[in-house]
């Protein structure tokens, strides 16, 4: 990539930090969801540069700038003053705050630990990972709290795999916690989740992350990914449950999966429940094309390929993901917006909205409209 000039004061509207007197707090935006007249909240480098500064007035410039360099997703300003809404309101709050700050210093000790292992063979002792999920579990109250967090988080683009399993180990204790597991159980889930992944670390990043689809081969590649992570963990003294959610964590109920295309009860119990964690962590996050998919239109893909999952493990998990939205405010596919007022057991992901005037929509009934985003 060519080198950017940095003497970019022509091509973009600065918002000067001496008029800047608001408190403001900064949100991850899509490159694909930006809108003219957002603030971008922090520099935005590439290789070293600073491609668009913090302040920068968004416009189609910035936006064909930030495509050209690949950058997937930028954060923005918010004044604390316009916070109206549960996911604007979130965003100030000084848990979730406290919450990014330990996410991004142990999303930096969880590299740090496994790259010593990839690279020098150093063990990475099982308390010293269920440590740091602790200390990061101590700044939310419980997994309805951690599914908003996830859904606010800015992510790292130069470490999403590493960020894709960090999240992943998170999302695993609450799952843990719904469904009654607890000492043993619960640490081999969360810990499964920790190293699920560590195959797609030793193949390079411009191909786990391409913008556009992978080709065959490049796609055949990336499905080597449980079988290198299996290898590398092996002659290790891991559980032997962590060591196959590892290797089967692909596989898939209905044989449909890889690497063996296993079925059923073939596929360990806790490479099940990485199936639908890493699932919904990969939905859950921006991508170059597409902003994060809200926690009910992932439960609406989940629900259309439900015979990919175990059941048993995935529906009381889906009920607990989708009432943990009700009073959530949402914006249609026309733009309108509605809050969340009850959902359908038999029907996840199509929930009774309710107006600002008291009008109600039940999206089970009219199954043309779509929810686009949480607001």
């Amino acid at each position: 990539m060519k080198k950017i000039s940095v003497d970019i004061s022509a091509e973009y509207s600065i918002l000067k930090a001496e008029n800047v007197t608001e408190e403001f707090a900064v949100r991850s935006v899509a490159r694909t969801a930006l809108q003219h007249g957002m603030i971008l909240g922090e520099d935005v480098i590439r290789q070293g540069t600073v491609i668009c500064p913090a302040g920068t007035v968004v416009d189609d410039t910035v936006v064909e700038r930030l495509k050209n360099c690949s950058v997937m997703c930028v954060t923005v300003r918010d004044q604390i003053d316009s916070a109206a809404t549960r996911f604007e309101k979130i965003r100030f709050n000084e848990s979730f705050r406290l919450f990014e700050q330990k996410h991004t210093s142990g999303l930096i000790r969880y590299k740090q630990l496994l790259n010593e292992f990839l690279s020098g063979g150093v063990p990475v002792p099982d308390q010293t990972l269920l440590a740091l999920y602790d200390d990061l579990c101590s700044t939310y109250p419980g997994g309805s709290v951690l599914l908003d967090y996830l859904y606010n988080l800015v992510p790292n683009e130069d470490e999403l795999t590493y960020n894709h399993c960090l999240n992943s180990a998170l999302l695993a204790g609450a799952f843990a916690d719904w469904m009654g597991l607890s000492g043993e159980k619960k640490d081999i889930l969360i810990l499964s989740c920790f190293y699920y992944d560590i195959g797609k670390m030793q193949l390079p990043y411009e191909l786990l992350w391409k913008p556009g689809k992978l080709n065959e081969n490049e796609y055949e590649l990336v499905k080597k990914h449980p079988v290198i992570g299996y290898s590398l963990l092996e002659k290790t003294d891991l559980d032997q449950r962590i060591k196959n959610a590892v290797l089967m964590h692909h596989e898939r109920m209905d044989g449909s999966g890889y690497p063996d295309g296993l079925k059923g009860s073939d596929i360990e119990l806790s490479a099940r429940y990485v199936a639908i964690i890493d699932t919904y962590i990969a939905m859950a996050s921006p991508r170059s094309y597409r902003c994060a998919l809200t926690p009910l239109q992932i439960l609406g893909n989940f629900e259309q390929n439900m015979q990919k999952f175990d059941t048993a493990l995935l529906l009381p998990l889906a009920g607990r993901i989708a009432d943990a939205q009700i009073g959530s405010t949402v914006q249609m596919d026309d733009d309108s917006v509605w809050s969340i007022e009850q959902i359908h057991e038999d029907d996840l992901s199509r929930p009774v909205l309710i107006s600002q005037d008291g009008r109600r929509l039940d999206m089970a009934k009219d199954r043309q409209r779509e929810i686009m985003k949480l607001l």
